[in-house]
């Protein structure tokens, strides 16, 4: 006997195999195919073709290939693997089932047939690299989700992704896919056969070739898990990876996912203090941090830090990274992000809370792909921190400088041993008054401080081990300081109340701004002198904290700009409009308002105003068909230069009968509610969104999504009230009239 390799290639060439095609009758379609050529033997062209053209040979069923075998065991040729797994089947199937049932191929059904749908936009005019910032912006994102990325979009070819976006999503639904379990699970882009090539006209007489080129995005649309199922499998993740001595349940009670930076300032249980202690013992065999370079940017009330961690794995397959920061730096930490150096895409953050046992906040990164063996990486963390500095001396007079302290930590607290580390200290001016000195370390390598010009470097450090065990912050860890002239007035907004409020009447939003804005610079000393002040804006040489002007960057095409004070309107303002900007486009033009306070603003002195504007509705709206809801985008801070805001209160005012809000903040709020206000010619009230933030930096800009529908017997709620208003004052005033209320008539 042959193999059944060889004995299945003889068949397939054999004369029975086309003695059994003779025998058993072909499928219907290929009945109707030969009765079509049949039909046009008449045409010459054809009859040639179907005669001479090579065709595909057509496999052999499973009926044929069944025949097959049977014949080749009577002759012999048969197969010891086939005669063994017929005598298997025979001993374990009941008698009665012996008999073999032919499927036919129409009841086959194709593996993952509907378990995906592919779409794709034509061929339009377009570069490939711009439309596929597109595609990366919607792939692996929920369909809803990218819908409304799309809708938002300023680039041009956003309609048309957006509208292959919805029907590819209806043909899905269509096969049968559920429509909340819908992920773009591919995007890509193709370049188009055709490129238009034009004449362009050069200087000096020159001429060259333009070309303008085609290309198409194509999408395949699955079953994927939500969002909620994705955060809570990222969350598994790393629980698999952290928790030792703890359950799983245990850890579930004591994190929360849901909060901000700022939140996680809270006690931890002894289980969850086992939890942390655990994280660093096996964070120290994972990885080793052959480099890590931290950038202090000092400013005034806003710290900019960036830490890059050059990691190497020590074990295959690591991919949970552990950070570190102190309990001072945690405090002053108002906005933090990690990212992949030369990527833009940030990594999920997960925070394990404070260990008093080693002074520090864990957080956890997870790494896009799992590390090797001795692979590496750069990592980056970037962080925002809020009145780290503070006016040294406290107090100056009017031509006094200023003078800022900032203080910090030596030496950048890790889990993992560290090689190299070195910390850059940038200052805003060469200015540099006093630093600290280190003198005893003995981990530097060379000189442990030095300055050049605006910077100054402490290290390099060598051999360091984990920097957040015990011993080594009770004993080795350094403070250090930095004093440093500072040109600007330090702004800190201790208030921010900001409403939204839209009208689809007139449509128009309307946003006003109520600041509290106060000088966090050196106290004035002694009493203000007019003339002093009049002399420095003669000579131009204003005292670096004291602030005389201001000017601010408004979205454009905003119209009827108020600003006033407690007192009335200010009119030592100037306002620059631009006009609205095309949805789609990438223009960067902003409305400049440039305005005075009523009194220059020294240190420690407060001025409150209200800042407010109309803008056309339709620059910020959108409308949704799918889901029959309007769309509105609105702005979440104007931003004030070099200016923390600590309170921040958002309103967003809805229309009188808006029903089934949803809204997506950039940035998870302390708290958010759902009201009612009432203004005038309302009935039943405006439904109103309020968010509440503390701390926000300029790294803080977004802009809040809120989706709500509105039925067309709410928008008659306001002439109806207005109609009503003015019959029952005409009814009023006829019955006044015709009322005889004289107490005496004349005779």
């Amino acid at each position: 006997m042959q193999f059944v390799g060889s004995s299945l290639r003889r068949a397939g060439t054999s004369a029975s195999i086309s003695g059994l095609r003779q025998a058993v009758p072909p499928p219907a379609r290929t009945v109707i195919w030969d009765s079509r050529r049949n039909a046009s033997i008449g045409n010459t062209v054809n009859w040639i073709r179907s005669k001479f053209q090579p065709r595909r040979r057509d496999e052999p069923t499973q009926k044929e290939l069944a025949v097959a075998r049977k014949e080749q065991v009577a002759s012999g040729q048969g197969s010891v693997f086939d005669a063994l797994a017929e005598t298997t089947a025979e001993e374990e199937a009941p008698s009665e089932e012996r008999s073999i049932r032919w499927v036919d191929e129409s009841e086959l059904k194709p593996r993952n047939a509907d378990l995906e749908h592919k779409y794709s936009t034509a061929n339009f005019k377009i570069s490939h690299r711009k439309l596929n910032k597109l595609g990366r912006q919607i792939s692996g994102k929920p369909i809803d989700y990218a819908i409304l990325q799309m809708m938002f979009s300023e680039k041009r070819a956003s309609n048309r992704i957006k509208s292959m976006l919805v029907i590819a999503k209806q043909h899905a639904i269509q096969k049968g896919l559920q429509p909340k379990r819908l992920v773009v699970s591919e995007a890509w882009v193709t370049k188009g056969p055709n490129c238009l090539k034009r004449i362009e006209q050069k200087g000096r007489g020159r001429m060259g070739v333009r070309v303008h080129p085609d290309s198409k995005m194509s999408v395949v649309l699955r079953e994927g898990k939500t969002v909620a199922e994705v955060k809570q499998d990222k969350r598994q993740k790393v629980l698999k990876r952290v928790v030792s001595a703890v359950t799983r349940s245990e850890l579930l009670n004591t994190t929360n996912n849901d909060n901000m930076a700022g939140r996680w300032r809270t006690c931890l249980s002894f289980i969850f203090l086992g939890l942390v202690s655990s994280l660093l013992v096996s964070a120290e065999h994972s990885f080793e941090n052959t480099a890590i370079v931290r950038t202090v940017e000092l400013g005034g009330s806003l710290v900019h830090v960036t830490t890059t961690y050059a990691v190497r794995a020590l074990e295959d397959g690591s991919s949970i990274y552990t950070i570190s920061l102190g309990e001072y730096e945690q405090q002053k930490t108002s906005w933090i992000q990690a990212k992949i150096k030369g990527q833009t895409t940030p990594l999920e953050l997960e925070q394990f809370g404070f260990s008093p046992k080693t002074g520090a906040y864990l957080y956890a990164v997870e790494f896009p792909k799992a590390l090797k063996l001795n692979g590496t990486t750069n990592l980056v963390i970037e962080t925002v921190q809020t009145h780290a500095t503070y006016p040294w001396p406290a107090e100056a007079s009017q031509k006094d400088g200023q003078k800022l302290n900032y203080e910090s930590d030596l030496y950048v607290l890790s889990p993992y041993p560290t090689l190299v580390q070195r910390t850059k200290i940038r200052s805003p001016s060469p200015q540099i008054h006093s630093y600290s000195e280190v003198d005893d370390s003995e981990f530097a390598l060379e000189e442990p401080v030095t300055r050049s010009g605006a910077t100054l470097t402490y290290g390099p450090f060598g051999k360091l081990p984990s920097t957040t065990a015990d011993d080594f912050v009770a004993t080795k860890q350094k403070h250090i300081t930095v004093q440093y002239s500072y040109d600007v007035p330090v702004l800190e907004v201790t208030q921010l109340q900001r409403a939204a409020e839209i009208s689809h009447w007139g449509d128009n939003l309307n946003i006003e701004d109520k600041i509290w804005l106060h000088n966090a610079g050196p106290k004035l000393k002694g009493h203000f002198s007019r003339l002093e002040f009049q002399s420095q804006n003669y000579y131009n040489r204003q005292a670096p904290h004291t602030l005389a002007s201001m000017a601010l960057h408004l979205p454009p095409g905003i119209h009827d700009v108020y600003f006033y004070d407690l007192n009335g309107n200010v009119s030592t303002s100037h306002f620059r409009p631009v006009p609205s900007v095309p949805k789609g486009s990438d223009s960067q033009q902003y409305s400049t308002f440039e305005f005075r306070p009523r009194y220059p603003l020294l240190g420690g002195w407060n001025f409150s105003f209200t800042l407010g504007w109309d803008s056309p509705l339709h620059d910020y709206a959108g409308w949704d068909k799918d889901s029959q809801k309007y769309i509105i985008g609105v702005p979440m801070r104007t931003s004030i230069p070099t200016a923390v805001i600590d309170d921040a209160e958002i309103k967003i005012i809805l229309p009188e009968g808006a029903t089934d809000i949803q809204y997506w903040p950039p940035f998870p709020a302390l708290m958010n509610s759902i009201s009612t206000h009432i203004s005038y010619l309302d009935t039943t009230g405006r439904p109103t969104i309020t968010l509440k933030y503390q701390q926000l930096t300029d790294r803080h800009d977004g802009v809040i999504y809120v989706a709500y529908r509105v039925p067309f017997s709410a928008h008659l709620k306001k002439p109806l009230a207005v109609a009503t208003a003015f019959m029952g004052l005409f009814a009023l005033a006829f019955a006044w009239k015709r009322v005889d209320i004289r107490i005496q008539t004349k005779s």
